[in-house]
């Protein structure tokens, strides 16, 4: 594994994210931030059912006053590919605030993917195909991000529910 660069970086091909997303999801995860914002279009290439990514989600959360917001237009697909973080929520989920939108809705210039840390880091994948993404700590690329979010969330529903309501 190579050394990152928390502060600010470039990444090529998705393995190279994936690391780089996994580093900076848990060092969000342990700091003092109390709101994490998260887009993707489906969260495959996320690590979210890394052993090291759950066990700082639950210590983060533990501290309380904390929110991770996660927003897609659809949710099988990461359903599918992160099975421990379906288990996960189950115990949690009252941290989440798990939001669906319709990209049509949001308009064409939606991040391909974005992590965005109040107070934190700003990454975004700027290639979905073959997997670019650049990171950095500036306010700026910060309040940026966390404005995009929050523009696409006002455009979102509840979404992936935890249970299915049967008759």
């Amino acid at each position: 594994m190579a050394v990152i660069d928390l502060n600010e970086g470039r990444a090529e091909g998705w393995p190279a994210i994936t690391e780089v997303l996994q580093a900076l999801l848990v060092d969000a995860l342990l700091s003092d931030a109390r709101r994490i914002v998260l887009l993707d279009p489906d969260f495959t290439h996320w690590p979210l059912s890394d052993a090291a990514v759950l066990d700082a989600m639950l210590a983060w959360g533990r501290r309380g006053g904390r929110r991770l917001e996660m927003a897609a237009p659809h949710w099988q697909a990461c359903a599918r590919r992160h099975p421990k973080l379906l288990i996960w929520r189950k115990s949690f989920d009252h941290w989440l605030d798990i939001r669906e939108f319709d990209p049509q809705d949001v308009g064409p210039d939606w991040p391909t993917a974005l992590l965005a840390v109040q107070g934190g880091v700003s990454l975004r994948v700027l290639e979905l195909e073959d997997g670019r993404a650049r990171w950095s700590r500036q306010g700026a690329d910060r309040r940026a991000s966390l404005e995009l979010f929050d523009a696409i969330a006002q455009r979102s529903s509840p979404g992936w529910p935890l249970t299915t309501l049967g008759i």
